[in-house]
């Protein structure tokens, strides 16, 4: 091989190849970002549309169905889905994983603006977003202290907030809990009907008054100078609005806004709240930009947040409530713990067998320079350094030194045997080159499909496949370059071994031998042995089926979260009162740490929904598992709070947004009428309930909102002159409130707000107060016109590509698996007829889990061509390729009982792992399989060459599937947290690697002569028909 013999005669030039990609890497390694998982867009858009004081009803068919019906249009949608609620519309458009998302939501704006002359009149503009998983709060940041709340709120906004919405990658910084400075014009119903205002009278004239207008441009001159014009008469103080005239009245004289209401520089209604370990304080809830790096940017805020601190009051502090970027640091210092035992282990191996230091150092070299020859490609490619790139490098472990073993194991074989160290690193590389390239091939062969399967799985693996495919490209060129030329002068003939070691060659010896003996047997009796390997492969199959499946296997992350519906009607100091009882009950369950609870905090902003995040000792000093503590936290917060409507408890998302959601299930039952839904809906639920599969079993539908209708008698208003906008304006001014203007102060603007004072509005019947002003300029009570009932409605109206639907949501129960808990739902939805009409269709992981399926097949599919087309290359044979193949389905019965053994789940982590085994494996059957062509070529007959080969490659074959072996037991044992996700991979790996070893020393060699026995039968039976003729 030229590039061998290159590097023998010339060694500066194969230490300057290899020397230069370390130096790219080490480079490339201080500029890779640090984050969890892959950077992964997902193309999903928002468009989000308020109409204040409108029903969920009214927003699906006067916002909700006029935006649906525009983006529809735009190509590459894939899933449209609403939500419309009180006074908002929440439409989610999902895009085909290929379109560009930038490209889809200008496309998205410029349908949106057509569709405004469709929208009415009051509405806002509707708000178009990208949503992907940056968008989570990647932070939490909590100011509290004994000061006042609006003290708190004014310096969280004015200046931690100020401070780092300008850092480096912080996308935006919303406050939860905090209590906004507003101008608050308390409107006093008694005195507006003895001066004869209305409260639409007093919202005109402060919008009149309180102005600034620009008036134009003044010339001077003739042209010479010209000056700008404005008219000013904004009100800055409580003092100057109420000065401003409230109304023309009683023969022009004016009424001044402070004859007809109160005035004040207060706060904006609460609505919101947020306690940490039970004291009150301000959240600032930090997202990063799309793209940028989370633990750069957590990194930053915290510099940013030490820096305030300096110039913070004492009596307020700044603690972080939640960190995304502490576990992903103490994840990814666990798996490099990891990687750096694996490399420990691998060299454990390598000197066991090679019993030469020098030979093992050479071997070594290759995984330090593969490794960090590897972050150049990291750096080409964009990847950072996440959970994930560092887990395929812990994988490759065992693979980089194979091609080196094989290489020096076989140099040093040359030069046991007498020839000279020159000789020997020509001679034995050939020997081995083929195989060497035909076995690397063959790994590269099934991480190219896993690095380009289809859908979110691909997106996420894409980096996992490259980082393996990248490494182990490297591998093979230090052992075609670097190892030869080392070996040539380094490696010479030990002679024999003694002390310590001489046992250890004894060993060595014996077990070869008797695995020659062996090996005579198998030969013999080769069809004995390939019908127990038929039986292996069907006992692995029963493992598998005694295996529950899974999207992701549940992580002991020592942190959890959860959401808390209140029942509808509830308001914020219910809910402030729910929060402190809900810190109590988590706070009293062991191994709980911190517990930060908020209200009000959603997207929709609800204050019946509490929001908690809770800490837990780290896992290495509980003896209780996380399920477990989040299953008695359920119950504690249920024995609290039995006035809970629903109630979901569940482990920090690993990636949140894409669809994936919150719960573990989602089932969407889709149809026109709500009634017939909510009766199938609520009956699969309690169908569910009845099991223990799920927790949190809920469904999506609210109804039974409590809600004062007034109802406008037409005859009536139409007699008096009144139109129903103005008892709609005026019933919203004085029970909602109405914003009237901005007002500004040291460079800051502020709300002014105007609303009936509370005292009268306590109860409906106080509404008979308010008067309205008729088209004739007369005042007409309100009670007069309308009559005001109190019924319930419905909270919202979700919809999935433009039809209503309702979602059953659930969690699988403690160890209860995805795919065990998915099959029982299926069960239960085939019990029971779904009426016609009716859609059902999985989402949340659920939906991933079933999406991944079809991916993994196609990579599983894709890989077994590759690796079949490698090997006939290799081979130069149709035939020979199927007979290594065989080992693929002969790691089964290891892989899936180590993983039922192991109380494993068949996670996606785990089928990954499965496809990658096929090319692993590949490697000892090509091994033997090459050497018996060799010796074939040699002169010897095939049943000489196969019994010769077998000891010959015993070696090498041993040492590559133990290294492997060994470089994924720190995977398997990790016990950090969060590691439970990776250990079935380190599972399935050991166990199948140790299955297909063992019997592909075996079945490899009989199976070899299987074709020659075909071709004897057909030729005695060509032979007897011929003599018959």
């Amino acid at each position: 091989m030229w590039m061998v013999d290159i590097s023998i005669r010339r060694p500066v030039f194969a230490i300057m190849v290899i020397g230069g990609l370390m130096a790219l890497g080490f480079i490339s390694v201080g500029r890779l970002g640090v984050d969890l998982f892959p950077n992964v867009a997902f193309p999903y858009v928002s468009v989000t549309t308020t109409l204040e004081g409108a029903g969920p009803k009214a927003i699906e068919t006067e916002v909700t169905d006029v935006i649906e019906e525009n983006v529809n249009t735009i190509s590459g949608i894939t899933k449209l889905r609403s939500t419309s609620s009180e006074g908002m519309s929440q439409v989610l458009i999902e895009f085909a994983l290929n379109e560009d998302v930038n490209v889809k939501a200008q496309d998205v704006r410029d349908k949106i603006s057509l569709a405004r002359r469709d929208l009415p009149i009051d509405v806002n503009p509707p708000i178009v977003d990208k949503v992907d998983p940056d968008s989570a709060p990647i932070m939490s940041v909590m100011v509290s202290g004994d000061v006042p709340i609006g003290e708190l709120t004014t310096f969280a906004d004015e200046v931690v907030k100020e401070a780092l919405q300008k850092l480096s990658g912080v996308g935006s910084v919303t406050l939860i809990g905090g209590r906004k400075r507003e101008i608050r014009i308390w409107l006093d119903a008694k005195k507006m009907r003895s001066y004869e205002v209305t409260a639409e009278d007093v919202v005109n004239a402060i919008r009149a008054e309180h102005t600034e207008i620009p008036s134009g441009r003044l010339e001077t001159g003739f042209g010479a100078r010209e000056y700008s014009v404005k008219t000013v008469s904004e009100a800055k103080t409580p003092e100057e609005f109420a000065a401003l005239a409230g109304a023309f009245r009683h023969n022009d004289f004016a009424t001044p806004l402070s004859d007809v209401a109160t005035i004040e520089d207060g706060l904006e209604d609460e609505r919101s709240y947020a306690i940490l370990n039970g004291k009150r304080g301000v959240s600032l809830e930090i997202r990063r930009q799309s793209g940028k790096n989370t633990v750069t940017v957590a990194h930053a805020v915290k510099k940013e947040l030490e820096i305030l601190r300096a110039d913070t009051p004492s009596e307020i502090e700044m603690v972080a409530a939640r960190d995304v970027s502490r576990f992903i640091e103490s994840s990814i210092a666990d798996v490099g713990h990891e990687l750096q035992i694996a490399i420990g282990l691998v060299i454990f191996v390598t000197f066991f067998f090679l019993l030469n230091w020098r030979a093992t150092l050479i071997v070594a070299i290759a995984i330090p320079t593969s490794l960090v020859s590897t972050f150049f490609g990291f750096y080409l490619m964009g990847f950072t350094i996440n959970m994930l790139t560092l887990l395929a490098l812990t994988v490759s472990i065992g693979l980089l030194v194979d091609d080196a073993i094989v290489v020096v194991e076989s140099i040093q074989k040359d030069i046991e045997a007498g020839s000279s160290p020159l000789q020997a690193a020509q001679e034995g590389t050939k020997k081995v080159g083929l195989a060497v390239l035909a076995g690397t091939f063959a790994t590269l062969a099934v991480y190219v499909p896993i690095a380009f399967m289809e859908g979110v799985v691909g997106r996420f693996f894409f980096e996992y496949g490259l980082a393996i495919i990248f490494s182990v490209s490297v591998s093979l060129l230090v052992a075609l370059t670097l190892t030869p030329m080392l070996s040539s002068r380094y490696l010479h003939q030990e002679g024999q071994q003694f002390g310590i070691f001489t046992p250890i060659e004894k060993f060595h010896m014996g077990m070869s031998n008797l695995y020659g003996k062996s090996l005579t047997f198998c030969v013999r009796w080769r069809y004995m042995i390939l019908a127990l390997a038929v039986a292996s492969v069907f006992l692995g199959g029963w493992f598998a089926k005694q295996i529950p499946a899974g999207f992701t296997s549940n992580a002991d992350r020592s942190e959890f979260m959860g959401t808390i519906e209140l029942p509808l009607g509830y308001g914020i100091e219910k809910a402030k009162e729910s929060s402190k009882k809900v810190y109590e009950a988590l706070k009293a369950t062991p191994y709980v740490t911190d517990v930060f609870v908020t209200a009000g905090a959603g997207s929709q902003a609800k204050v019946n929904q509490l929001g908690l995040y809770a800490r837990l000792e780290a896992k290495q000093g509980r003896t209780v598992n996380q399920f477990v503590i989040m299953d008695t936290a359920r119950k504690a917060i249920a024995d609290k709070l039995p006035e809970i409507s629903k109630m979901t408890i569940i482990e920090v998302p690993w990636v949140s947004g894409g669809g994936i959601g919150t719960a573990d299930i989602e089932l969407s039952v889709g149809g026109k009428d709500l009634t017939k839904l909510q009766e199938y809906t609520d009956n699969i639920a309690a169908q569910m309930k009845k099991t223990n599969q799920f927790a949190d079993v809920r469904t999506s539908f609210e109804s039974g909102r409590p809600e004062y209708r007034i109802e406008l008698d037409r005859i009536r208003a139409g007699d008096m002159g009144v139109s129903a906008k103005s008892l709609a304006n005026t019933a919203r001014i004085v029970i909602g409130g109405m914003d009237v203007g901005t007002f500004e102060d040291q460079g800051k603007r502020y709300d002014v707000r105007v609303r009936l004072d509370e005292p009268q509005r306590q109860d409906v019947s106080q509404l008979e107060l308010v008067q309205i002003r008729s088209k004739d300029g007369l005042l007409i009570d309100l009670d007069s016109i309308s009559d005001t009932k109190l019924t319930t409605s419905l909270s919202q109206i979700e919809r999935q590509n433009r039809v209503r639907k309702i979602s059953i949501l659930a969690n699988s129960a403690p160890g209860v698996a995805l795919g065990e808990a998915t099959a029982t739902l299926e069960n239960i939805i085939d019990a029971h007829v779904t009426p016609k009409g009716f859609s059902l269709s999985f989402d949340g992981m659920a939906r991933r889990m079933k999406e991944s399926g079809s991916a993994i097949v196609f990579a599983l599919l894709f890989a077994l061509l590759a690796l079949y087309m490698v090997l006939a290359s290799q081979f130069n044979s149709f035939v020979q390729p199927l007979i290594t193949m065989i080992t693929a389905p002969l790691s089964f019965s290891g892989a899936f009982a180590m993983l039922y053994w192991g109380n494993q789940e068949m996670s996606l982590f785990a089928q990954i792992g499965l496809i990658g085994l096929m090319g692993i494996v590949m490697k000892n059957g090509i091994l033997l399989l090459d050497r018996t062509n060799q010796l074939i070529e040699e002169g010897l007959e095939l049943k000489e060459a196969v019994l010769q080969s077998g000891p010959e490659r015993l070696r090498p074959v041993l040492m590559t599937a133990l290294a492997a072996i060994f470089g994924m037991i720190p995977i398997a044992m990790s016990v950090s947290d969060g590691a439970e996700w990776r250990n079935s991979l380190g599972y399935l790996i050991i166990g199948g690697l140790t299955s297909s070893t063992l019997l592909t020393l075996f079945v490899v060699p009989a199976a070899t002569m299987v074709p020659q026995d075909i071709s004897n039968l057909f030729g005695r039976l060509a032979g007897m028909f011929s003599k018959q003729v």
